[in-house]
């Protein structure tokens, strides 16, 4: 059969084999179901917390909880489609670029989840004990986690595609960016709301301050976790023959943007946990 003009003669490539030492293809199918099991717990979780009956003056906290863990059934099925699409993947490269989206979404995701459920402790007056303040710390320690593992993938990344020839200043910068980061993260988290108005309300900090802070996280993680499916996606579509050799500045401009984007969506996110 002959081949489109300018297209050179396909050749499967499913990283095996081959020089790079991992296969994004060959672990595409178990992240797939996972993000799907992930999204149905998350889904179950929401329709739980519509059906149940707050008690007095909590209703405000389980629709903030309610506002974050609706962008996150989103994008984590939508991973679970983007990890699917993985695993029918015939080209090595293009497969480590989607799944580079993939698990930055799954990153961010996570730990947006894990801040809604935070939302239901209040909701459900689940307070007397400081399972706020508990939350609060186990919450930062998971998403300076994330941050990690987030600045490994994309340390991976850039080293794999170009098969441990990254430059040193590149490694040097998504390090830098990512503690960058991971301190910015501690900052969000560790900071106090503003002083309340001499005439607010005893339920202003929640009801004003950090339910603008919820509404923000919520449309943050949506839009830039549809940036990430959405580049995904494009990955898919872009020819085989493209994939031969990527240009150096290219791996290092998708590495680091699988840093910040996901970084961004915690960092927003820890602003808007709740307060003992």
């Amino acid at each position: 059969m002959a081949h489109p003009a300018g297209l050179a003669a396909f050749k499967p490539d499913t990283c095996g084999g081959g020089p790079l030492d991992w296969s994004p293809i060959a672990s595409a199918g178990a992240l797939s179901a996972f993000c799907g099991i992930f999204a149905g717990f998350v889904f179950a979780g929401i329709v739980v917390v519509i059906g149940e009956k707050n008690p007095a003056g909590g209703d405000g906290h389980a629709s903030r909880g309610l506002r974050l863990l609706l962008p996150c059934f989103f994008g984590l099925a939508v991973a679970s489609y983007l990890y699917s699409l993985i695993s029918g993947e015939l080209v090595c490269l293009r497969a480590l670029t989607e799944q580079l989206f993939a698990g930055a979404i799954l990153a961010a995701d996570a730990i947006v989840v894990i801040v809604a459920l935070a939302w239901l402790l209040p909701a459900f007056r689940r307070n007397q004990h400081g399972e706020v303040s508990f939350f609060r710390g186990l919450i930062l320690f998971a998403a300076q986690f994330s941050m990690l593992m987030l600045i490994v993938s994309s340390v991976g990344f850039t080293n794999g595609v170009l098969l441990h020839r990254a430059a040193g200043w590149s490694d040097a910068m998504v390090w830098l960016s990512g503690l960058a980061l991971m301190l910015l993260v501690w900052a969000c988290w560790h900071r106090a709301p503003a002083p309340a108005p001499q005439a607010a309300g005893p339920d202003w900090r929640d009801e004003v301050f950090l339910n603008k802070r919820a509404t923000v996280s919520a449309w943050t993680t949506l839009a830039l976790g549809g940036l990430l499916a959405v580049a995904s996606a494009a990955t898919v579509g872009l020819p085989y023959d493209w994939w031969d050799a990527m240009d150096a500045p290219v791996v290092y401009i998708l590495g680091e943007s699988a840093l910040l984007v996901p970084g961004v969506m915690v960092a927003v996110a820890m602003r808007a946990l709740p307060r003992a």
